[in-house]
């Protein structure tokens, strides 16, 4: 007798299966009529072991932790200080920050009792990042901070840049990284003032890389779409073409803000997932008004498979309880328990998480 045609499954339907085999191949229609899993679920609520290289840490301001000790929460690409001017080229580095963090100390506070336990700060001194604000922050509230460095957008380079090479950018960076115990490169940005890259953005671009390639910090990328008419479609693809030039591997990269992509194309997300790298949905507002546009993308990037690249922040330097409330959204729509779980704690660790290298004085 001929086999029966697979049933039909509703959106929540396939996402339970989807968090329920977590971590194994899948095959699936575009629109989800049919969704098979290639092997067995480990568990019914979707976790499954993960697993890091031998000596991997993961580096925060105050200390070296193994990835299996971040239990809860980690918040990829969030800003706890620090500010920065839009407006004009910096001739040199802005001071760092003088706000207070008592606020930010209270936040962090309330979010941490609903399962938070790591922030990755997306400063770094062209931003006026306080280090030692994020070092008072994590000591007064436990939280873990992952401390970022690099260069931002072009009109908040330093003067010098200009007259910098590749590798003399790349070597500042590795000695900022080892004084200043930086966990990641980030947020390295583009400035859509043309249609391309500028040299000096492909220079930083690469430099940055370069760094990467002598420490092992994972990277990760600011886009401005939508906020200049000759924002390329695929400047989230270009960037990871610049950083691939260098010879980076696309695994230890994140492209952020692809929930700002121009469109609102889907397609991109894919794209960038297939070519390994973690995909940045870091503008979340916890709201269901105006999420609605992200969490029908990120519903349909889960249904394509990819929901060990999916990675979760706001971008934000307050309430830093809008990821939870964009998962209950999530939830809401059909994405288990396991998928949870994935998405917010496995998936930072993985990006996190990496092996030292000895670097040469």
């Amino acid at each position: 007798m001929a086999d029966a045609p697979p049933a039909r499954l509703t959106r929540r339907q396939a996402l339970g299966l989807l968090g329920a085999g977590a971590g194994f191949p899948l095959v699936s229609d575009t629109r989800l009529g049919t969704l098979l899993l290639a092997a067995p679920s480990q568990a019914a609520s979707g976790a499954r072991r993960v697993t890091f290289p031998r000596g991997a840490i993961i580096r925060t301001i105050l200390k070296d932790l193994s990835p299996e000790a971040l239990k809860g929460d980690i918040l990829f690409h969030e800003h706890l200080d620090g500010v920065y001017s839009r407006d004009t080229r910096q001739l040199k580095l802005p001071p760092p920050s003088s706000a207070d963090i008592t606020p930010v100390v209270a936040d962090v506070r309330e979010t941490m009792k609903i399962g938070l336990t790591c922030i990755v700060d997306g400063g770094h001194p062209d931003m006026g990042v306080n280090y030692e604000h994020l070092r008072q922050i994590s000591s007064q509230t436990g939280l873990h901070v992952v401390a970022s460095g690099g260069y931002y957008i072009e009109n908040t380079y330093p003067a010098e840049i200009s007259t910098m090479s590749e590798d003399e950018i790349a070597e500042s960076l590795v000695k900022e990284a080892a004084a200043t115990r930086y966990g990641a490169y980030g947020e390295i940005g583009y400035m859509p003032a043309e249609a391309d890259f500028t040299p000096d953005e492909r220079k930083v671009f690469r430099a940055v890389g370069k760094a990467h390639l002598k420490n092992n910090l994972p990277i990760f990328t600011h886009n401005n779409y939508g906020t200049g008419p000759n924002v390329p479609r695929d400047i989230a693809l270009r960037q990871l073409d610049v950083y691939e030039s260098v010879g980076v591997n696309p695994r230890r990269m994140a492209i952020g803000h692809v929930d700002s992509l121009p469109g609102k194309d889907p397609d991109i997300m894919k794209a960038l997932a297939r070519r390994g790298a973690f995909v940045g949905i870091d503008r979340v507002r916890g709201d269901a008004v105006a999420d609605e546009a992200r969490v029908a993308r990120v519903l349909e990037f889960l249904e394509a498979g990819y929901v060990e690249q999916l990675l979760l922040s706001s971008d934000t330097r307050k309430d830093f309880g809008r990821v939870a409330r964009f998962v209950k959204q999530l939830q809401a729509a059909g994405v288990s328990d396991g998928m949870r779980q994935t998405i917010l704690v496995d998936n930072p660790r993985r990006f996190l998480a990496f092996v030292p290298k000895q670097v040469s004085a």
